[in-house]
């Protein structure tokens, strides 16, 4: 597969209310995207060339924004954010990112915005449409969406270990490009993260709000909504999706399952990225 980087070492961040803020490709273009990430990625180059990536496969410009918690300018989660996070409530932290994106990206508040998230950025996003008067959501699209279901801690924990042993071999699928840029941790380069926030929002995640959120999302907006999953994920299962995409039918939701061949960190391949581009695009309005 022919992947052609557009290396991001120029796009300028910004900081608001402590979180670093990238707008990646034409602010101009077509469609505007607000993509969450998942937990520990932060904006940092190696993030950001995938999204150069998808801003160039899907017109669109990406704006993505560091989540409290993890990342350079050392944002750290609100006493409030914590407490609903042990609920499993990812409403305040996801209001907050949408309000930094917001404050760099204009467009972003008059919509229509197309927002997608990986992983804990799916909670985010079905948090952040959920929330009423924030977004104009054109289309969702969940990418290895974990919080689908109730998680015992251990559980989730040793689904973790067992995808994070996987990792390097997507990460071997970049080698040769020109111009490929590894992870923070692997340059030497690590982030600020701290435990406290970090364990806050996987116990968040543990708590499988996501469904509730589309749910209370669909109530206030039509959007259609692309759940993509790896074939051998052990955090975002192919019954687990399966049974969201089941109950966002039944919602009202025009949703479409995308089941693709691998595990959950096929998101750190980027010729596994530019296959993804290529197929959500092809399901977009407009």
């Amino acid at each position: 597969m022919t992947v052609e980087l557009c290396a991001p070492p120029a796009i300028a961040t910004t900081t608001v209310d402590g979180l670093r803020v990238a707008i990646v490709g034409d602010r101009c273009a077509p469609r505007q995207v607000l993509i969450f990430m998942g937990l520990k990625a932060c904006v940092e180059p190696f993030e950001l060339q995938r999204f150069a990536l998808l801003a160039r496969s899907w017109d669109a410009a990406l704006t993505v924004v560091d989540a409290p918690g993890c990342g350079y300018s050392g944002a750290r989660l609100t006493g409030r954010e914590r407490r609903a996070l042990r609920r499993g409530d990812f409403t305040d932290v996801a209001r907050r990112m949408v309000a930094a994106a917001q404050e760099v990206n204009h467009r972003l508040r008059r919509g229509p915005v197309l927002v997608a998230g990986y992983s804990m950025g799916a909670s985010l996003a079905a948090a952040a449409a959920a929330d009423p008067g924030r977004l104009r959501v054109a289309a969702m699209i969940l990418v290895e969406p974990v919080g689908v279901r109730r998680w015992n801690l251990l559980s989730l924990l040793r689904a973790v270990r067992i995808e994070d042993r996987t990792i390097d071999g997507y990460l071997a699928h970049n080698d040769g490009l020109t111009g490929v840029v590894q992870p923070a941790d692997r340059r030497g380069e690590a982030p600020p993260r701290s435990r406290l926030d970090l364990a806050h929002l996987g116990f968040g995640l543990s708590r499988g709000r996501l469904p509730d959120d589309l749910q209370r999302a669909s109530r206030i907006q039509e959007f259609p909504l692309q759940v993509v999953h790896g074939s051998a994920s052990r955090l975002s299962r192919v019954a687990d999706a399966s049974w969201l995409v089941r109950r966002c039918r039944r919602a009202g939701i025009d949703v479409h399952d995308i089941t693709v061949a691998g595990h959950h960190a096929l998101w750190h391949s980027l010729p596994h990225v530019a296959g993804l581009a290529r197929c959500t695009r092809l399901q977009w309005p407009g």
